[in-house]
């Protein structure tokens, strides 16, 4: 397998975004279950065609991670480079399968504890504040 290295790199700093905004007062366990689901969005094939795509991705309005949206609307802070160092590591040990995964790969979706379940599925797991289907 030949590894486009920058490539590889916008992948994880699409995603450590995406980690820091959806769970930056998560635990480390929350955010590699938030990695896992974009790489299961990902293989899916109809949410993107890139990592970058689906964490960014502002479909007829609608974004794909409301997290993400507040940082690009100017609506959250922008992480600093120490948040998104870690992140980033998080992100790599899932994006290059340094673990096992942390949920199958059915597992699309997922939602903070204040959000009644919009998803109309039984819940897969909860981990700190976040309930994943």
């Amino acid at each position: 397998m030949i590894l486009d290295v920058e490539h590889a790199n916008a992948d994880l700093n699409c995603m450590a975004m995406a980690l820091y905004a959806e769970g930056h007062t998560a635990s480390d366990k929350s955010k590699e279950k938030i990695a896992q689901v974009i790489l299961n969005r990902f293989r899916e094939g109809h949410f993107g065609t890139n990592i970058c795509e689906i964490v960014y991705s502002n479909k007829n309005g609608s974004w794909q991670f409301n997290g993400v949206e507040d940082i690009v609307k100017g609506n959250h802070e922008f992480p600093t480079l120490e948040d998104m160092l870690k992140s980033k590591l998080i992100a790599h040990r899932v994006y290059f399968h340094k673990i096992a995964p942390p949920l199958p790969s059915h597992v699309l979706y997922f939602h903070d504890t204040s959000i009644k379940n919009p998803f109309k599925r039984k819940p897969y797991c909860k981990t700190d504040n976040l309930i994943f289907y």
